[in-house]
């Protein structure tokens, strides 16, 4: 019985000393810079803005995170009101990362959307507000 209660206490240890692994390397994760734009090319956005026309076809959520230590994930949760369209998990793999994921824009999704950009926990980390007009 004593065999089992260590190796209980053991794995106990184990997985809280791995979420606060993760907790450290989450600590100082940050968002530098985050815009909605027409393209990234060579890893630069193109075309920002917070107002695109109904006919843009497409948008990216260009996102440059800082401050993670190891690999990170974040998400880009892609939302037109309130109804969520898309979420992309996103490798962060070191402490200053550019990152992006894309959404297809339909001419009939016209209003207000979000991309809201959160770590692995869900905190939100940025949310970045645009039109489609």
């Amino acid at each position: 019985m004593r065999g089992k209660a260590l190796i209980a206490l053991m794995m106990s240890l184990f997985v809280l000393a791995g979420l606060g692994l993760a907790l450290a390397q989450e600590e100082g994760l940050k968002i530098a810079d985050a815009v909605i734009c027409t393209a990234v090319t060579d890893r630069t956005p193109e075309g920002a803005g917070e107002s695109f026309p109904a006919d843009v076809g497409e948008l990216f959520c260009f996102t440059r995170v800082t401050g993670a230590k190891g690999e990170v994930k974040i998400k880009h949760l892609w939302y037109q009101g309130d109804n969520l369209l898309a979420e992309v998990e996103l490798n962060v793999k070191s402490a200053n990362w550019r990152t992006w994921s894309s959404k297809n824009i339909e001419a009939t999704r016209k209003g207000a959307w979000k991309v809201e950009v959160q770590d692995a926990d869900g905190n939100i980390l940025k949310t970045l507000n645009f039109t489609i007009e």
